[in-house]
């Protein structure tokens, strides 16, 4: 495992949010598993040729082109799902690191995201 840094940006509903952390990563002949702290949990995000998965105590998702799944919730003891349809996913690679696109649409009635995800190599914080 190497040290990574992770940024993921998130456009909905007219606004942007953008989240920064530094974290692990491992490289497979697939893509990349990346783990990091959020919210004191561990995430550990997939990003994959063909899906992208993220699994954190309170949250899964899973994000397969064109296919219909569902998130998984969890808070004060309680567990529910929701729809969720990705419309777009594609994995790029190149010498900077590993970045993701993404469109999905959650609940219903649906709320459109687009995210873009971008994984880098880094040092360990001084």
């Amino acid at each position: 495992m190497e040290h990574c840094k992770i940024e993921i940006k998130t456009h909905t509903k007219g606004t942007l949010s953008l989240f920064h952390a530094k974290g692990a990563l491992e490289r497979i002949n697939e893509g990349v598993i990346v783990r990091y702290p959020h919210e004191g949990e561990e995430v550990v995000l997939s990003l994959l040729e063909e899906t992208l998965t993220m699994e954190r105590h309170s949250l899964s998702l899973r994000f397969e082109r064109g296919k219909t799944s569902f998130a998984r919730l969890k808070a004060g003891g309680h567990e529910g799902s929701l729809p969720l349809k990705t419309k777009f996913y594609s994995l790029m690679r190149n010498e900077d690191g590993i970045s993701a696109a993404l469109k999905y649409e959650l609940g219903k009635p649906a709320q459109k995201f687009t995210l873009s995800i971008r994984v880098s190599p880094g040092s360990e914080e001084r």
